[in-house]
């Protein structure tokens, strides 16, 4: 995301799923209907990396693609994504570095 927050905080410990298999406490909360992909929806679409890249079409209704929601930002919901990319790295990276944690 352009401003560096970390909207995937909010998901540690989350079990990676898809919107079928959502506990119902997580139904109750969330766009259920607009949620797409697997992901770790722990609170409904913090970030979602895997949405469908869509296009506002109401001026009522929100967009719930891809999704980034950056704190502190009201309108973080109604931005559109051409790409996004996910990199991945082990915990202990700075062994790979030569400075690892200690």
């Amino acid at each position: 995301a352009g401003k560096g927050y970390d909207a995937l905080s909010g998901h540690n410990g989350s079990e990676f799923t898809v919107k079928k298999y959502m506990g119902k406490s997580d139904q109750d909360t969330c766009f259920r209907e607009t949620l797409t992909g697997g992901w770790w929806f722990k609170r409904c679409n913090e970030a979602n990396l895997n949405g469908r890249k869509l296009t506002l079409l109401l001026p009522t209704t929100k967009p719930r693609g891809i999704t980034w929601n950056i704190q502190g930002d009201i309108k973080a919901y109604d931005y559109t994504y051409e790409k996004v990319e996910m990199k991945i790295r082990d915990a202990d990276f700075g062994f790979c570095t030569g400075f690892s944690k200690s």
